[in-house]
């Protein structure tokens, strides 16, 4: 689903043509074209200016007209207009109930700080593999973990970004979840720690079939872009904004191009006897890493619903 802002600035705008947005008219917000024909953002005031780097793909100028001073965030890649509309809606939002123009400047500085890691693009920094592994821990974390934990708490539980050895973890309870291609008769578990521990846990497995780009199918791009438009507190959306750069993510376009149909969700209980997995009890201290794929017609017998 297209945004508001996406309707409009998908629409006819002359450069340098900016029309006013927002609902808080105690400051003064513009979206429209520069006189480069840019896509832009604007906030008109008095405050004082602050040092404020564009990134590779948003320009931050600032710019003097008579007694007012403009912020003006202008998109250089066109290709990126969807994301940059969620962008300016998180800026609406943020300076919704803010009367002061300093108070809006440095609110919207801090909003683009949080967001510029996500402007980045590195013409496809993600592997297949990792956009597959992030999809299914999105997936996972939208349609199971937010509506049963709440969201500060399914946030906080997610630490597959952190590096740590299981993607989830929740009180008692600790989840690992693998991203598999369809008709693929195995998972990879690339560590002895994925699905070892003193408590039993879940293995969840998504199976994922690749389909052409123009497929209606799963995007990651869209796929964050969604969540970040149903979080409405800057404290969550700032937590989740920082765990997709800890992932290396971006709004890179070359994301596009992985378009999946997603086939299964079959959830596996770890249990501490009978579940074939490697445990570091089991192996000499000499041994510090070990790789291993397990075959899931061998573990019908430990699904869950």
């Amino acid at each position: 689903m297209k945004s508001k802002i996406y309707a409009l600035l998908s629409g006819e705008f002359a450069p340098s043509h900016f029309i006013r947005i927002g609902e808080n008219h105690n400051i003064n917000l513009y979206v429209g074209k520069d006189e480069q024909g840019r896509v832009s953002f604007d906030f008109r005031g008095r405050f004082k200016v602050s040092r404020t780097k564009s990134s590779e793909v948003i320009s931050v100028t600032h710019l003097k007209c008579d007694d007012e001073i403009f912020l003006r965030f202008s998109l250089d890649n066109p290709a990126l207009l969807e994301y940059f509309c969620i962008f300016c809606e998180d800026l609406i939002m943020s300076t919704q109930i803010i009367s002061d123009d300093e108070a809006a400047y440095q609110t919207l500085r801090l909003r683009y700080f949080s967001w510029k890691q996500l402007f980045k693009p590195n013409h496809g920094n993600l592997t297949e593999n990792e956009i597959m592994g992030l999809i299914g821990e999105i997936l996972f974390l939208r349609d199971e973990m937010i509506p049963s934990k709440g969201l500060e708490a399914a946030l906080d539980s997610w630490t597959g970004p952190e590096k740590t050895h299981k993607d989830f973890s929740f009180e008692n309870d600790w989840y690992e979840v693998k991203a598999i291609n369809f008709g693929k008769e195995s998972v990879h578990i690339s560590s002895i720690e994925q699905l070892d521990g003193t408590n039993e846990g879940y293995l969840i497995v998504y199976s994922l079939e690749r389909m052409s780009p123009s497929f209606n199918g799963i995007r990651l791009n869209v796929l964050v872009k969604e969540l970040i438009s149903v979080i409405t507190s800057i404290h969550h959306k700032d937590l989740f904004l920082a765990k997709l750069g800890l992932y290396g993510f971006d709004f890179s376009p070359e994301n596009d191009n992985f378009v999946y149909d997603l086939k299964s969700v079959v959830p596996y209980k770890v249990t501490e006897i009978g579940f074939p997995r490697v445990t570091r009890d089991l192996l000499p201290e000499s041994i510090i890493k070990v790789q291993y794929d397990i075959l899931l017609s061998e573990i019908e017998t430990f699904k869950v619903s």
